[in-house]
């Protein structure tokens, strides 16, 4: 019995070992008994405003890392995923553990509103600081903003790379660009914040570009509608368009009509917030799943969805993925990036800043 008793001691020993072994640098000695806690709750549900096609592949990964914890995801409006969950807390009904959605306005009433749950994840220190505003926030993704031409509308000396050059274009050109130009509207949540960033960076010179183009310009519509529009000979041209959306496109061969690029003179990244709801019915696999998003492999994974991972140092795959680090190198810098915060100015300022922009663009 002795020996049995001391065998069992170092086969537990000898598990311990294996899980410390097994855990990244930095992650807290007990993390083994957070997995444990999630295996046990097996399961998660996310909200988000990402399709079976981005989020698929970080689903895949995760699963290969932990096959025991079943991860379901709804996808829906990024504002809804907010106000589901709302609907839901508190009355029993099985509600999302897990938010993910690249709207700044609903996260920042989320977190004020204590709907999302404090929550350090021990990745934190391999992630820039803008990545993380809030305790608890997360940046899942990035999303690049991109400009796109109809290549048989717009002469090659024509396709502008930088914002400048665009709007410049659009005023001294209409014969090419007059009517012919999208983007999204200033005066909603998503192309609000786009268009706010770029007047922070850019300040009264940015108001004088939109001033002059803005009669010939068409906002309205999202990403989808944007390119199908440039693909028809509608638009000759259109701006902050979301890149993944881009890139998925010209996967189907569209690059016979259609050219991009990333404005050199400030390219507008959009973060896509992670972060666990406050009451979560797993809450254990909630914090291991935000952790393997936030880790190299989880990142990796992100760009396997064709989307913009942000991880330092991380390369993405594919000819039309790049990783946020790529972004800045092809645009001349970090310093030629503009990464929308959540800033409360932005909310507070609202109201004069769409009735500056709609009057601009004649709306």
């Amino acid at each position: 019995m002795k020996f049995q008793a001391l065998l069992t001691v170092g086969l537990i020993m000898v598990a311990g070992v294996a899980n410390a072994q097994d855990l990244p640098a930095g992650y807290p000695a007990d993390y083994s008994s957070l997995v444990a806690k999630a295996k046990a709750e097996g399961s998660l549900l996310i909200y988000t405003n990402l399709s079976q096609d981005n989020i698929g592949p970080v689903i895949t990964a995760f699963n290969k890392a932990y096959p025991d914890i079943k991860v379901e995801s709804l996808e829906m409006g990024p504002s809804e995923a907010f106000t589901r969950y709302r609907a839901e807390e508190g009355t029993g009904v099985s509600s999302a553990d897990i938010l993910i959605a690249n709207t700044i306005v609903d996260w920042t009433s989320a977190v004020k509103e204590g709907l999302v749950q404090d929550y350090q994840s021990p990745e934190i220190a391999s992630l820039p600081d803008w990545s993380h505003p809030t305790p608890g926030l997360y940046t899942f993704s990035t999303d690049p903003m991109v400009t796109i031409y109809n290549k048989m509308t717009v002469p090659e000396n024509l396709r502008a790379d930088t914002m400048e050059g665009l709007l410049t274009n659009v005023t001294a050109h209409p014969d090419i660009f007059g009517g012919k130009v999208g983007t999204y509207d200033g005066r909603y949540a998503f192309g609000g914040a786009l268009n706010y960033a770029f007047i922070e960076r850019h300040g009264d010179q940015a108001w004088k570009w939109f001033e002059e183009a803005g009669p010939s310009i068409k906002p309205g519509g999202g990403a989808g509608a944007m390119i199908e529009r440039t693909l028809s000979g509608e638009l000759s041209a259109a701006y902050f368009v979301s890149a993944p959306v881009v890139w998925s496109k010209m996967a189907d061969g569209l690059d016979a009509i259609i050219d991009w690029n990333f404005p050199k003179d400030g390219t507008v990244v959009f973060p896509r917030g992670i972060g666990i709801t406050a009451k979560a019915n797993h809450p254990a696999a909630a914090k291991v799943f935000l952790d393997f998003v936030l880790s190299q492999k989880g990142q990796e994974a992100v760009g396997d969805g064709k989307l913009t991972p942000y991880r330092p140092g991380l390369e993405a795959k594919g000819a039309l993925s790049y990783s946020l680090d790529e972004v800045a190198k092809a645009v001349g810098g970090e310093k030629n990036l503009i990464i929308i915060n959540y800033d409360p100015k932005m909310i507070d300022d609202n109201a004069a800043f769409t009735a500056r922009w709609g009057k601009a663009f004649n709306m």
